[in-house]
């Protein structure tokens, strides 16, 4: 049987975040955070190998790190 959590979407491995919206950024980072949210919660036996975990996090890592780099000079806002 397939396990979605087999390996992480493909189409997240390849994002090329300068070119995104912020919308884009936005959904792709809470696609991210719900995979790895869901992988995490499985057993060991169904879970994905702890490193398809972390290289999702490295990609969430790069996203909100844009993001911030996006809003960093706008007045009255803040990383979070």
């Amino acid at each position: 049987m397939d396990n979605k959590f087999d390996n992480f979407p493909v189409h997240l491995n390849n994002l090329k975040l300068n070119l995104m919206t912020a919308k884009e950024l936005r959904e792709a980072q809470e696609e991210i955070w719900e995979w790895i949210d869901e992988a995490e919660m499985l057993d060991d036996e169904n879970a994905p190998d702890i490193s398809i975990i972390d290289e999702a996090r490295r990609i969430m890592g790069e996203i909100i790190n844009e993001r911030v780099d996006r809003h960093s000079d706008e007045r009255g806002r803040t990383p979070e």
